[in-house]
């Protein structure tokens, strides 16, 4: 059973997006609990939430036992860094903390060497038998669609991670927005839809 406390931040009861949808989940997945707190209730109505901005104390209330969980948080920018500054002052532990704007962030470059010439890289498809000539300035999505592959994707610019594959040998150039860890690029993984192939590059798709 899951084990879930969403937590939803609006200004009016009307504001809360897919409140009644949230509800009839909540009715039929017992381990699913839902809290809402609006800033400002509505004429001839009844509120029966919390009321104004999310505070530690509602936080408390809401899920005692939020030091120990993973939270994941989306909104505007200020809401999330008040959320962020709020668990840190609570001792939270900021490597369980995830966001997502909803912006796409400023490009985050990581370092590498200069791109090869154009037709001087080729992409190996290791679990499909396929090879693919290509430019430094494909994309791995773009090549493997190109021989015909489908690798899942949705935002197509680094942030979401669908993209996510295995990189068995060589190197690549991934600008992405956030999409994929650090631990993860050590275990060897890029998100296909912003990575580029530097030379000879072996994928698990």
């Amino acid at each position: 059973m899951p084990d879930i406390v969403f937590v939803h931040a609006a200004r009016t009861p009307s504001d809360i997006i897919f409140r009644r949808r949230l509800e009839q989940f909540a009715a039929r997945v017992p381990g699913l609990k839902l809290h809402f707190t609006v800033e400002n209730e509505e004429a001839f109505s009844v509120w029966p939430g919390y009321r104004g901005r999310l505070t530690q104390i509602m936080l408390g209330l809401m899920a005692p036992d939020y030091l120990e969980r993973e939270v994941f948080c989306c909104g505007p920018a200020p809401f999330m860094a008040a959320v962020r500054d709020m668990l840190e002052s609570l001792g939270f532990d900021l490597t369980r903390y995830h966001e997502e704007s909803f912006e796409a962030p400023t490009p985050v470059e990581i370092p590498v060497e200069p791109s090869p010439p154009a037709g001087d890289a080729v992409i190996e498809f290791a679990a499909s038998g396929l090879t693919a000539d290509c430019s430094g300035d494909d994309t791995v999505l773009a090549v493997a669609r190109r021989v015909g592959l489908n690798i899942p994707s949705g935002c197509t610019f680094g942030l979401c991670g669908t993209c996510k594959i295995r990189k068995i040998s060589g190197e690549v150039n991934m600008v992405h927005n956030g999409g994929i860890s650090d631990e993860e690029i050590a275990e060897g993984y890029i998100l296909a839809c912003c990575s580029k192939p530097q030379g000879q590059v072996v994928v698990d798709v």
